[in-house]
């Protein structure tokens, strides 16, 4: 990275939109007051997105009246969520940082305008553009997650700085922010910083190698068709040509090196009720998981990239990248040392086909 492109990155001088307040991706979210600006709020329209099944989004379109701006700005407000004062207060906050965007890119370029006015000097617009992109809406996997995106973009007519918030959350009676610690586990940020890291790797010509210092405690992410999708800011790790970086993992436990689990080669018994019962070490093994047992809670946990899952013996209760559990009705059982899980479990937890039954 050259000095003058670590420096664009870096700055908090005009011109910078991410100097406009902390990304809320990571945050808790509490009441913030909005900013009052001289803009005008058109009445709420239907999005130009194509309607989901899960949530919605209906948007709000802000306008400015500023001579010395150009504005594309629209602001995603959902509906549609079990928890309706969560969902109102996720809304006040996304809407107050456009509007604080807005105010400052007026405040911005009036000052400019008018200066270059007093000069007798060509005074080229400053421009803002907010765009968003809901990601998930609660439908996918994983279950009841809300993923969205919003891309703000000011420029003074050169070099501009994109400012990625994320928001994942669970809409459910009592929503909640989702980390990456709730989708990968407590210690995610080892194995993803490495599995990011050999990504740059691939194609280390298109990457700062030497700026890649790992995920940070708030990384933008968001959820899509059940892939993690882990981003980073344009310039932080990468040429400007390349955007904002971004690293796709699934969360799905389709496996693309493996389609199939051949129940030839993983020993199985029927239990009284008629269920197949399937060795996790051996049906693991097969599926390229890494596998780890705690003796204290007797419970397996299985890891491939950024998917995870976790078993426990005696426990109808099985984990999906740490959301909600899902009952199978036939509970992890010990028999000759080996933990033994049912062909559900393959099927509707992995999601990966079994041959052979």
């Amino acid at each position: 990275m050259n000095k003058t492109t670590k420096n664009l990155f870096k700055m908090s001088a005009v011109g910078c939109a991410a100097i406009l307040g902390v990304s809320l991706a990571s945050l808790p979210v509490h009441a913030m007051a909005s900013t009052s600006v001289a803009a005008s709020v058109s009445s709420m329209v239907q999005s130009t997105t194509p309607a989901l099944t899960g949530i919605k989004i209906q948007e709000k379109v802000l306008n400015t009246t500023s001579k010395y701006l150009i504005a594309d700005i629209k602001v995603p407000q959902l509906t549609g969520m079990l928890d309706k004062p969560y969902q109102d207060e996720l809304n006040d906050i996304i809407l107050s940082h456009a509007e604080k965007d807005l105010a400052h890119w007026e405040k911005d370029a009036a000052e400019m305008g008018e200066k270059a006015q007093a000069d007798k000097q060509d005074y080229h617009p400053y421009t803002l553009n907010i765009a968003y992109e809901l990601k998930s809406d609660g439908t996918g996997n994983p279950a009841d997650v809300i993923s969205l995106t919003v891309i703000t973009e000011g420029s003074e007519g050169g070099t501009s700085l994109p400012r990625n918030d994320t928001y994942n959350v669970r809409n459910v009676a009592e929503a909640q922010l989702v980390t990456l610690s709730d989708l990968l586990g407590a210690n995610y940020k080892g194995k993803l910083d490495v599995d990011i890291l050999a990504e740059i790797k691939k194609d280390s010509d298109k990457y700062f190698l030497e700026e890649y210092k790992g995920t940070s405690v708030e990384q933008s992410f968001y959820i899509d068709k059940g892939d993690l999708v882990v981003v980073f800011p344009k310039y932080s790790i990468a040429p400007g040509y390349v955007g904002s970086p971004e690293f796709r993992f699934s969360l799905n436990s389709n496996s693309t090196d493996v389609a199939k689990l051949d129940l030839k080669k993983v020993p199985s018994f029927t239990n009284k009720q008629g269920v197949l019962m399937l060795s996790l070490r051996d049906l693991a093994n097969q599926l390229n998981f890494e596998l780890k047992w705690n003796q204290s809670t007797k419970t397996s946990e299985l890891r491939k990239g950024a998917q995870w899952t976790s078993v426990s013996i005696n426990k109808d209760s099985y984990f999906i990248a740490r959301m909600a559990p899902k009952a199978l009705g036939t509970a992890p059982v010990l028999q000759d040392n080996k933990t033994f899980v049912p062909v559900q479990f393959v099927t509707d937890i992995l999601q990966i086909e079994v041959q052979g039954i």
